[in-house]
């Protein structure tokens, strides 16, 4: 009989796995050295899910060519070699599933760098200094960096990981970096800005927390010289100016540089107060203004993210204008802008869940629903199982499918949808398809430079299959004869996004719903004639509300 190679695993053993370069494992503060490259790509995969795995999946994972029997096989002999290297049975499972042994303690360095990312990014006040320090090392943003096996699927989960870990460093550098520059702590303030700018030097949030930090030491020359360079980083690497927003900042800066303090900001409203609000296994920010007795929670468009939104001059007016009657709510979906990421499938479900703790954590029972574009059947989700929660719906640009179907003709076919994704990818970071979201606004280099910056900052160019594929798939039409809440339907005739047909088709199929079609060819409300869409959902809302 041949001889064990291993011993049992010691229940309280510490595990911990260094995986932002190539792995390292320790035992109890020792290196266990290993060899097997797929060896660490297993225990990098089970670490990471912090349960056990489907042995299906995993050899799916490494051996992708290979039949499921031939996969199993060759994991069952990788389990065997890895246990024996490192001398303890460290993995086990049974027949069906895998993971590592009980009481493994297992732990990462990611996990640490995550916890404290996160933690920086849901604090309502300064971040801790362990936190900050530890989201300023070095490789704090680093994912596997050098790693890589010959399996595909394997690979493209690294590359998600890798992004969304990166994305949420970056939020966390960037909520250090403007914390730090508000509240004069400019040398935490600079290194924050620095070390963003490093991972993306088109982040305009970093510059312009570089540029009031800068001003704050009364550095004029490198004020000047700091604004420069990101303008000419954003003309070499984008083709666009710099934002509004950031030329507000400089303008701030030189106010600070010439003595006159704090200068009142220049927008129509305030910049946006970000608060988080736990839901699922994360968080989901949302932003809260106006004062009005009625909620309105504003449910986005597939794209979103708070704080660019607010950069968009037209937008931020439909803000202020629908804050200035209700308490206006918006939100980032998990999986988008500056809400959770990793981990998170950004499907309806996802979203009923953000919706609910949004308005749990301000304390509303119920909320008028506004859902734009994507957002709509989303919206109509909301209604249709948490009726208790809705006074009422308003959908703009609208629809009820998000796919082609005989039964359906108003949607994308699955052809034209991957062909749009292929389109993205390729010109990720810049302005694809302005001129179909907002026809009368394409030549706009400002809009262009928005948009752009709307996309990166909203997903990633790796999440945005996943994105865009959750949408398609939804189906809400057999939710439409179950409404109860008063609906308004608007579109405009010629949205070359969501066609006319679509509206009526939700109009028809809600029982009292109210269709508006109006003039124009943009899909985006805030530009062309917004007016006549923030009326129509005015004059709905008074009629159709409680008296308050």
């Amino acid at each position: 009989m041949r001889p064990r190679a291993t011993q049992e695993h010691n229940a309280g053993e510490m595990i911990e796995l260094h995986i932002a370069l190539y792995p390292r494992l320790f035992v109890d503060g020792a290196e266990q050295p290993l060899k097997l490259k797929r060896g660490w790509a297993v225990l990098v995969f089970l670490v990471e899910r912090g349960q056990k795995v489907a042995r299906e999946h995993l050899a799916a994972l490494l051996w992708p060519e290979a039949s499921a029997a031939i996969g199993r096989g060759r994991l069952r002999r990788l389990v065997h070699e890895l246990n024996a290297a490192l001398g303890r049975d460290l993995l086990v499972g049974d027949a069906d599933a895998l993971g590592l042994a009980d009481g493994s303690n297992a732990s990462s360095d990611i996990a640490a760098i995550r916890q404290s990312a996160r933690a920086i990014v849901a604090a309502a006040d300064a971040p801790s200094a362990g936190d900050a320090a530890r989201l300023l090392v070095a490789d704090a943003a680093r994912y596997l960096d050098g790693f890589a096996i010959e399996a595909e699927p394997f690979m493209e989960w690294i590359e998600q990981q890798r992004a969304d870990h990166e994305r949420l460093v970056m939020r966390a550098l960037q909520r250090i970096a403007e914390h730090a520059s508000r509240h004069g702590d400019v040398e935490l303030a600079l290194a924050a800005a620095d070390r963003l700018i490093g991972l993306d030097p088109c982040i305009e949030a970093a510059h312009a927390a570089r540029l009031l930090a800068l001003a704050r030491q009364g550095d004029a020359a490198a004020v000047e010289a700091a604004y420069f360079a990101c303008a000419k980083t954003l003309r070499d690497e984008l083709g666009i100016r710099p934002s509004f927003k950031l030329e507000a900042d400089y303008a701030l800066a030189l106010d600070l540089l010439a003595g006159a303090g704090a200068a009142a900001p220049r927008n129509e409203i305030a910049a946006p107060d970000i608060r988080f609000a736990e839901s699922g296994d994360g968080c989901v920010a949302f932003t809260c203004v106006g004062q009005g007795a009625l909620t309105v929670l504003v449910v986005p468009d597939l794209f979103s993210h708070l704080e660019v939104a607010f950069e968009e001059p037209r937008l931020r007016h439909c803000i202020a204008e629908l804050a200035s009657r209700y308490r206006l709510v918006l939100l980032d979906r998990r999986g988008t802008g500056l809400s959770e990421r990793i981990g998170v499938r950004p499907d309806a479900e996802t979203t009923m869940q953000d919706m609910a703790a949004v308005l749990d954590a301000l304390g509303v029972e119920r909320a008028w629903i506004f859902g734009e574009s994507v957002g709509g059947p989303l919206a109509i989700e909301f209604a249709a199982t948490r009726p208790e929660r809705t006074f009422g719906l308003l959908l703009y640009g609208s629809h009820a499918r998000g796919s082609w179907a005989p039964d359906y003709p108003w949607a994308m076919t699955t052809a034209a949808l991957e062909k749009w994704l292929d389109q993205l990818r390729v010109d990720w970071g810049r302005a694809p398809s302005l001129g179909i979201f907002a026809p009368s606004s394409a030549a706009d280099p400002q809009v262009q430079a928005w948009w752009a910056r709307m996309l990166r900052q909203s997903t990633s160019r790796h999440g945005i299959e996943a994105l865009l594929m959750s949408f398609h798939r939804m189906d809400v039409r057999h939710r439409l004869a179950t409404l109860r809440a008063p609906t308004l339907v608007v579109q405009r005739e010629d949205d070359r996004i969501v066609r006319a047909g679509a509206a009526r088709y939700l109009a028809a199929a809600i029982p009292g719903a109210r269709l508006v079609m109006l003039p124009g060819v943009d899909h985006w409300f805030w530009h062309g004639d917004a007016e006549p869409v923030l009326q129509e959902m005015h004059r709905f809302i008074e009629r159709h509300s409680p008296a308050t």
